[in-house]
């Protein structure tokens, strides 16, 4: 796994470019550039590329044995008195949704696959 190139393939999913992302860590863009480029990554640095690229890198690092898909994603970011944030709160739902949506495409194709008719009230 080469985390610069999951660092790079983030921020342009956000469209985010160098510049953006230099400033949201508080580097220079030179920087930015370097860390596309690594296959290894410091654990504050990689901290503060999750907070901006708004995704749990460290999900790459799973000691389970599961791919990033398959572990949690209660990772949010706590403040200090331990409440999460209102963007790490988004952050959470929209994971969730997105894991939602993935269940139900799986479910939806397994039951037209034994039934052989479309999912009553499927939008598509």
């Amino acid at each position: 796994m080469h985390i610069g190139e999951k660092v790079k393939a983030r921020a342009k999913e956000l469209r985010i470019g160098p510049t953006e992302l230099a400033r949201k860590i508080r580097t220079s863009k030179q920087n930015v550039y370097g860390i596309y480029s690594r296959d290894s990554i410091d654990t504050a640095l990689l901290q503060k590329l999750s907070k901006a690229l708004e995704f749990d890198f460290f999900a790459y690092f799973g000691t389970t044995g599961y791919s990033a898909a398959n572990t949690p994603r209660n990772t949010g970011y706590r403040t200090k008195k331990g409440n999460i944030s209102p963007e790490d709160d988004i952050l959470s739902t929209r994971r969730e949704l997105n894991e939602l949506r993935e269940k139900y495409e799986l479910l939806k194709a397994l039951y037209e696959a034994k039934t052989g008719k479309k999912v009553p009230g499927s939008l598509t």
